[in-house]
């Protein structure tokens, strides 16, 4: 017998229509594991930003342990000009492993004091990595160089950012219910200007009042001091405004030609009237942590009156529950 050893069969190759199958179904398969991959991400960013919240709020108690108050939101040495003022983000360093930066500060002229810019300005272009949210891209404001941070002080529960019993300049609109409804309502917040306050004066409780939340920064090269950790307004946001709020923060600068619209925002009649909401690119809500330094989730569609007495360290409110 002779056997045909030359002659092999061929093995059959995919066809043209079953090659384009096969490329649909793989497009079909990325396009559902994409989703789940990117919701991987995010829930690693939140978790990272729940972190450097609880690293904050820390360190907001071991000020405390080591000063018996907490820190001022921000002081100003010459409080009436508002010059050589200087954040709680300043007095915190020590207790966030960054003294090396809470060193080379010149308390001398701190933020808009004689020669800031050239004296401190290179330490406020210093971007700091637990003040920044992996979830945004915080860069630089215009002009300045200052570096934005995205963690901010609760300066106010129902009104602007300074106290309703403020001794500053613009009497006239911080007086103003319209304007101020802290005036009616007395409510007051962990921090404010040229205040320290301990834990005597937090009255609803320091489980039921929140110390620290979350902004969008301003973009890199924009005009936006919102979030921007050497800066008085840029360390502060109130609860005026729920949780990643339609309406507009209003600001002294009117925080540039923002190109936010998640962080929308509006000139403010005033230095004294400005306020800004809590803001995340978080789905549903924003990271939040109160002045025991416990960390909470909190929705947009939280009641804003339960926002608010959130806020507060003196509404006298019973008890509130998240929603």
């Amino acid at each position: 017998m002779i056997r045909n050893v030359g002659r092999r069969r061929r093995g059959r190759g995919f066809t043209l229509v079953e090659l384009l199958v096969v490329i649909a179904i793989i497009g079909v398969l990325v396009a559902l594991l994409l989703p789940a991959v990117q919701a991987a991400r995010e829930a690693a960013r939140r978790s990272q930003c729940t972190n450097n919240l609880k690293q904050i709020g820390l360190a907001n108690q071991n000020y405390l342990a080591a000063k018996k108050t907490y820190p001022c939101g921000s002081r100003a040495d010459d409080e009436m000009n508002r010059t050589i003022v200087h954040q709680w983000t300043v007095y915190l360093m020590p207790y966030l492993e960054l003294s090396a930066m809470h060193v080379a500060y010149n308390w001398k002229v701190g933020d808009r004091g004689p020669n800031f810019a050239a004296v401190n300005g290179p330490l406020f272009k210093t971007p700091i990595k637990v003040f920044q949210c992996p979830s945004d891209t915080p860069g630089f404001v215009k002009d300045w160089g200052w570096a934005h941070s995205n963690y901010v002080g609760c300066f106010g529960a129902d009104g602007t950012w300074l106290d309703f019993d403020n001794r500053y300049s613009d009497q006239f609109n911080s007086k103003n219910p319209v304007t101020n409804p802290a005036i009616e309502s007395k409510k007051q917040a962990l921090f404010n200007f040229n205040i320290e306050r301990s834990a005597k004066h937090v009255i609803d409780g320091t489980s039921n009042t929140f110390a620290f939340s979350e902004v969008i920064a301003g973009l890199d090269g924009e005009l936006d001091f919102r979030g921007t950790w050497a800066v008085d307004h840029g360390v502060a946001y109130t609860h005026r405004l729920s949780p990643n709020s339609t309406q507009p923060d209003r600001d002294a600068y009117g925080c540039g030609d923002t190109k936010r619209p998640e962080a929308p925002c509006t000139k403010a009649t005033s230095f004294t009237t400005g306020y800004w909401a809590a803001r995340s690119y978080h789905a549903g809500g924003v990271n939040g942590a109160r002045v025991d330094g416990s960390i909470q989730f909190v929705a947009d569609s939280i009641d804003q009156t339960v926002w608010i007495a959130l806020g507060s360290i003196n509404g006298e409110e019973p008890e509130v529950a998240l929603q």
